[in-house]
């Protein structure tokens, strides 16, 4: 039995007083009504409707369930007028995962001036610096993730906002003392501070006009914290990667020093993640839209 259905037909009988009218206001057939009135009633052992020849009337259990029905199908109406409205109207609360180091330094003015422009959406900014999977992104109900990486999954979208590049970086301290490497290959010969996501492997890759070069590097830091290897590689430990984004006033201050610029920096995208799903909330289009042209004004 389909309740809602026969729930349906049941209200239609009880206002209108008639099983031909029902059927004929629900666009169906009279049997059909009938039968959703029988089916109901088996289901709940009670009769609600009294038949005779001449009218039909509502016993007292009917005529209980009826104002319980109306009042479920008028809370039904409200639920899925207000799903529509939340697809056009920006308001609810945003829910947003984001690489740590990322959120702390574009993110966090983002969300500020979003909440300016967008009052009545109110978000909720974690930020992480482990790795998630397509699961824990929908099941803790997460509304989007902006990440380093995407994830090859069907139920989630990766949408590529830009790319980053990794310059290798030291500081004058650390060059003062260990020699300025002239060609990435020199990079062997030096302490290097490793992030585990962007070389695994150890291997740092760069690439000019004619020429690449992958270079074996070793040092005493492996890490997923780019707070970590800045806060190395300006103590004078070691030459690091690390992404544009994060460190361009200690550039721009001499702090850390871009080795091999004419070679082209390795470079990571940046995705914007959510689950998959044919109609996305206002809310949440609007973030994506004012987090895209942000990303297109900076110079990374």
């Amino acid at each position: 039995m389909d309740r809602l259905k026969a729930i349906e037909s049941f209200v239609r009988i009880a206002q209108t007083g008639s099983l031909s009218k029902a059927a004929q206001d629900l666009g169906t057939s009279r049997a059909l009504i009938s039968s959703h009135l029988k089916q109901l009633e088996d289901h709940l052992g009670v009769r609600l409707i009294n038949r005779t020849t001449r009218q039909l009337s509502l016993t007292e259990s009917g005529q209980e369930y009826l104002a319980f029905c109306l009042s479920t199908l008028a809370a039904f109406d409200e639920a899925e007028q207000s799903l529509a409205r939340s697809l056009e109207e920006p308001r609810g609360t945003l829910k947003i995962l984001a690489s740590m180091a990322f959120a702390n330094v574009h993110l966090a003015p983002v969300a500020a001036e979003f909440s300016l422009a967008h009052p009545d959406i109110k978000l909720s900014l974690i930020t992480t610096d482990t790795s998630f999977s397509p699961f824990e992104l929908i099941d803790q109900g997460y509304d989007l993730a902006v990440w380093m990486r995407p994830i090859e999954d069907m139920s989630i979208i990766s949408t590529k906002l830009g790319d980053v590049r990794w310059p290798a970086l030291a500081s004058p301290a650390y060059l003062a003392q260990h020699g300025t490497p002239k060609h990435p290959q020199d990079l062997a010969q030096h302490t290097c501070l490793i992030h585990r996501s962007i070389s695994p492997d150890g291997i740092w890759r760069f690439t000019s006009v004619d020429d690449t070069v992958n270079v074996k590097v070793s040092g005493p830091l492996l890490t997923n914290s780019v707070f970590a290897l800045r806060a190395s590689a300006l103590a004078g430990v070691g030459v690091t990667l690390l992404p544009t984004y994060f460190i361009q006033d200690e550039i721009e201050s001499g702090k850390l020093v871009e080795l091999f610029p004419e070679y082209g920096a390795p470079r990571r995208p940046i995705y914007i993640l959510y689950p998959h799903a044919r109609y996305l909330p206002k809310k949440t289009r609007l973030f994506i839209d004012f987090l895209r042209a942000y990303v297109r004004k900076q110079k990374w």
